[in-house]
């Protein structure tokens, strides 16, 4: 019988000897993996050239009238690249103490949401506690994920992905490097301890 060890929920850090392409120094959230495949976002890779103001503004909400009060949104918050897949779509990763039906639950503590619910709450002050707006995704094609991990040709070891549980501390707060870092550090603690 052929096991598969589907990633759900884990974020996968690239390695240090993992130099080039478009995930080098990354941290990613695979919200799913199944053998058909699968999707998360880069949760460490700020934009240069967007920010929320460009994003409330380009769907219409940068005044928003609720309950009779209007609600200037202006912001220059950081907007994170979540992939080189779909780099027009927007979704936001998220604390669960927000959410809408259409919310893909990665975790107990974080969700996705894609349509326009959540940017709606963030313009009007009502989103979730902690949240990452990001563009475009991370994707893989069936069995794409599974084989970096193998290291197997035709990918490398360089391929592998060290992986470690998601938390809301590592998929939402710092970034880049420092972000990375820390999530390197979380993998080598959680490999140590399953030692003892």
């Amino acid at each position: 019988m052929n096991e598969h060890k589907f990633l759900n929920g884990q974020l996968l850090v690239a390695q240090p000897k993992h130099l080039t392409g478009h995930f080098v120094k990354s941290v990613v959230l695979v919200a799913q993996h199944s053998l058909s495949g699968a999707w998360g976002i880069v949760v460490n890779r700020p934009a240069q050239t967007i920010n929320m103001q460009n994003i409330i503004s380009a769907v219409g909400l940068e005044k928003v009238s609720l309950d009779g009060i209007v609600h200037n949104f202006e912001s220059n918050e950081t907007v994170y690249i979540g992939g080189p897949v779909e780099p027009t779509r927007v979704q936001v990763l998220h604390t669960l103490d927000w959410c809408t039906p259409s919310t893909f639950k990665v975790t107990d503590e974080l969700g996705i949401t894609g349509d326009i619910s959540t940017l709606t709450a963030i313009s009007v002050g009502q989103g979730p506690r902690l949240y990452r707006a990001g563009v475009g995704l991370a994707v893989w094609s069936a069995g794409q994920l599974d084989g970096e991990q193998s290291g197997i040709s035709p990918w490398t070891k360089e391929h592998q992905w060290l992986t470690t549980p998601a938390t809301v501390e590592l998929c939402l707060t710092g970034n880049r490097e420092e972000q990375w870092q820390r999530a390197i550090n979380h993998c080598v603690n959680n490999r140590i301890s399953e030692l003892f």
